[in-house]
């Protein structure tokens, strides 16, 4: 996967409380955390569940400030309990408006200037116990997801990243894109092993941080 605007890592965290809401007139939209999630995943779920509760096309993205933006075509009201607050960013509860910031950028979150690329093989299926007959069995479903992840951004800050990454852990990573046709946000799981830093750009002055990486059921 590949991004053409924005591409964040949100790290998995515990200490998740509370819930995310989207409010218009007397319908709430309600997310409702695991205690161990990331950001990420909590504004995916949340776009799902406030276009299926408001029928509206709900909106959210990432600005360049590593902040999420929702939208909305009608006013709404979105507003957070607990600590999934200060975990998203939503420090303060908005409303009156069609469209918001958050006040505060995602905690433990990546944002490569450049965007990020994922390789993977080939998806390979993994088959049940041979039967009496000769048969391979049920299929047990698609085997672990791995690959490289590669994000770009200035040298320097690509070595800031690699810092971080330096200790693996688990990340979700999303993809966004904010134009009008394509308003999605794709959201994957992964636990990222090893990383480095080398040049790319024309005259090399431009940095990028490879990870090997291996998905992890949400």
């Amino acid at each position: 996967m590949a991004n053409n605007y924005y591409s964040l890592l949100a790290k998995v965290v515990d200490g998740w409380t509370g819930t995310v809401n989207v409010v218009i007139g007397s319908a709430i939209a309600t997310v409702t955390p695991r205690s161990r999630t990331s950001a990420l995943q909590v504004l995916e779920r949340l776009v799902y569940e406030a276009r299926r509760v408001h029928g509206e096309a709900f909106v959210a993205y990432v600005d360049s400030a590593s902040k999420f933006v929702v939208e909305m075509p009608s006013p709404f009201a979105i507003t957070a309990t607990g600590t999934d607050g200060t975990k998203t960013g939503l420090t303060v509860n908005q409303s009156g408006a069609s469209s918001y910031t958050f006040p505060t950028a995602i905690p433990s979150a990546l944002l490569p200037a450049y965007g990020a690329r994922f390789k993977s093989k080939v998806v390979e299926l993994r088959k049940g116990a041979t039967t009496l007959t000769g048969g391979a069995g049920f299929t047990l479903g698609a085997g672990r997801l791995t690959g490289k992840l590669t994000m770009y951004d200035t040298l320097a800050n690509s070595s800031a990243i690699a810092d971080t990454l330096a200790d693996g852990g688990t990340y979700d990573i999303g993809i966004m894109r904010t134009d009008n046709a394509t308003n999605v946000m794709t959201v994957e799981r992964f636990i990222l092993r090893t990383s480095s830093v080398g040049r790319w750009g024309v005259l090399g002055s431009s940095g990028r941080v490879i990870c090997s990486a291996e998905g992890v059921a949400a």
